[in-house]
């Protein structure tokens, strides 16, 4: 049984407090299939599993992700895709000002941006922000006052005409407690400082998926057509730069990304993904890495 097969038998019984897993699992759900991570974003599923169901471990899939808290106006670019040609992209123009919960790691994809927290190694906290329509049962606008807030764990609003948002948590709150919370989310972008500097980006690949984390970032690169599609396409990469031990070659005949490459570089292990065609210019990418430390 491998390691995404164990989370996906945790306890499903508030998996409805969960955001929609897919916008960081093109690439955190391929490092919880073939490694055990020490890293942050494996505390966070972890927490996830006991707090809520499933965090986001689920199989790779289409960018469907829920909502979260802004308190910014429609015009700001918390959504904004990422630059195509950089690397690391910028940090989503969102972040929870609550010395009470550490930040763990943030995520974007096009028109996608997550970030997630904990607490007491207990509770778990996310903020999504989605471009478009918010479902039926979203607040027309962000909530004012308690009584506005009849799910404490999950609250859902429009956030201008093409942005929706929601706040979950795994923690017990109230609605006034909510409202609280929702109150110290800001449009200040989150600061972590993760080890990944600069690569080159291959020509007509774009950012697919980025995340950040203290000691790890992961990456998927893709052509424009097939970005935030699920499997990945074989033109893809997948990056991971941690302080993770490595893989071998996927053991699965239908990754799309079978070949396995690494170098270290300092502390630090570089791993890329691709399909046997693109194995040089994986290399190359490889290579390409700079880190900050």
């Amino acid at each position: 049984m491998t390691d995404l097969d164990e989370v996906r038998r945790a306890p499903d019984a508030q998996e409805s407090l969960a955001p929609d897993p897919d916008a960081v699992v093109t690439v955190a759900g391929r490092r919880v299939r073939r490694r055990q991570t020490a890293s942050v974003a494996a505390v966070t599923l972890t927490v996830a599993a006991l707090g809520a169901g499933v965090f986001w471990a689920q199989d790779r899939g289409t960018a469907a992700v829920p909502p979260a808290t802004l308190a910014s106006p429609p015009s700001a670019t918390v959504t904004q895709p990422p630059a195509a040609g950089k690397v690391p992209p910028a940090a989503p123009a969102i972040s929870l000002e609550d010395s009470s919960w550490d930040l763990l790691f943030w995520a974007v994809q096009p028109h996608f941006a997550g970030l997630h927290y904990a607490q007491d190694h207990r509770y778990a906290f996310e903020i999504d922000v989605r471009d478009g329509t918010a479902p039926h049962s979203a607040l027309a606008t962000k909530p004012s006052a308690a009584d506005q807030i009849p799910h404490p764990q999950s609250v859902m609003w429009q956030d201008g005409p093409d942005r929706w948002i929601r706040v979950t948590t795994t923690k017990p709150v109230t609605a006034a407690e909510m409202l609280a919370l929702l109150g110290k989310i800001h449009t200040t972008p989150p600061v972590i400082a993760s080890p990944l500097k600069s690569l080159q980006v291959p020509d007509g690949q774009q950012v697919g998926t980025f995340t950040s984390e203290p000691d790890t970032n992961t990456l998927v690169l893709c052509p424009a057509a097939e970005v935030g599609k699920a499997p990945l396409d074989p033109r893809c990469f997948s990056l991971t730069v941690s302080l993770t031990s490595r893989a071998a070659d996927s053991s699965f005949p239908q990754d799309p990304l079978p070949v396995h490459q690494h170098r270290t570089l300092g502390a630090y292990t570089l791993e890329i993904d691709s399909s046997r065609v693109n194995e040089q210019a994986a290399l190359a990418l490889l290579n390409s890495v700079q880190l900050n430390r």
